[in-house]
């Protein structure tokens, strides 16, 4: 078992205001030099998962990210085929996938491994069953594992290279928690189940949760999938989704808001094409 000690997220629906830069100079002045957003929201988050506390420095860094650093692309692409000119050397570096990472470890003091994960499909999940082997093994004591993704604009080429095409809202985000293996003063344990599910087997798995276990869907899930899970049992979904707008990694955001609530067990699915990832947050205290 592992388990949540501290948590903080990041949220933005699409349409709402978030001045990040400004955000970041109240509590980070030295670190909005160089930055970018993307890099301005992974430090907003972790800073508030930590909380203005320092923490170990040995702890692992784990970022997850559906899509990445993708504005830095962008701006490299118009400087070398708009502009004409060579790319500005602060965006050169920035493009570099672990960019964020090594900002925010450099901004925590932390000094040990750093991995940045990207990918379409479960990079949540993904990104936790990581942490949980790695803690499990012994192979970190502990790691602050965290998920960010920005909303370019214009809405409608993010929407496309999302697949995302029924006209939901967009949102992005950075949430943040710290995980170890020690039971004392945390704040709720999780377990990540290793394994791809198909919908057959998602459904002989909710038989034998207990009722009193809230379940809650993943972004991608479609309805079609959800009415099929849901069906023959009572058991409680737990709806975040008005809170936030569909970016990849809201399933961090959908766990701490969980957290927040402070009690319970929450069943975590997520699906992508024809395959289910599951974990379970069990809150122990708020």
């Amino acid at each position: 078992m592992i388990y949540i000690h501290q948590w903080g997220s990041l949220n933005r629906k699409e349409g709402e205001a978030l001045d990040v830069k400004a955000a970041l100079k109240e509590v980070a002045p030295k670190m909005v030099r160089r930055t970018d957003r993307f890099i301005q929201l992974a430090l907003l988050g972790a800073y508030r998962a930590v909380d203005g506390n320092p923490i170990d420095p040995h702890t692992a860094l784990y970022m997850a990210s559906g899509q990445g650093n993708l504005a830095v692309f962008n701006r490299l692409r118009d400087q070398r085929y708009i502009d004409h000119q060579p790319p500005k050397p602060i965006d050169f570096i920035n493009s570099l996938s672990n960019t964020a990472g090594f900002y925010v470890a450099q901004f925590l003091g932390l000094h040990g491994k750093n991995l940045n994960l990207a990918q379409h499909g479960f990079v949540a999940e993904m990104a936790l069953l990581l942490a949980q082997n790695d803690l499990r093994l012994g192979k970190e004591d502990q790691v602050l594992i965290g998920g960010v993704d920005e909303l370019l604009q214009p809405a409608s080429f993010t929407r496309k290279f999302l697949g995302i095409c029924d006209g939901r809202e967009l949102g992005e985000g950075s949430n943040w928690m710290l995980l170890n293996t020690r039971k004392e003063g945390a704040l709720a344990s999780l377990e990540v189940v290793s394994g791809v599910m198909s919908l057959t087997e998602v459904k002989q798995h909710l038989e034998a949760v207990t009722k009193t276990t809230k379940v809650a869907f993943g972004l991608r899930c479609n309805e079609a999938a959800v009415n099929a899970l849901l069906e023959g049992n009572a058991l409680e979904r737990f709806c975040y989704e008005s809170g936030c707008g569909f970016y990849e990694t809201a399933a961090f955001y959908a766990m701490n808001r969980f957290i927040e609530e402070g009690e319970g067990r929450m069943l975590f699915i997520e699906n992508f094409e024809e395959d289910f990832r599951l974990f379970e947050v069990d809150v122990l205290q708020s």
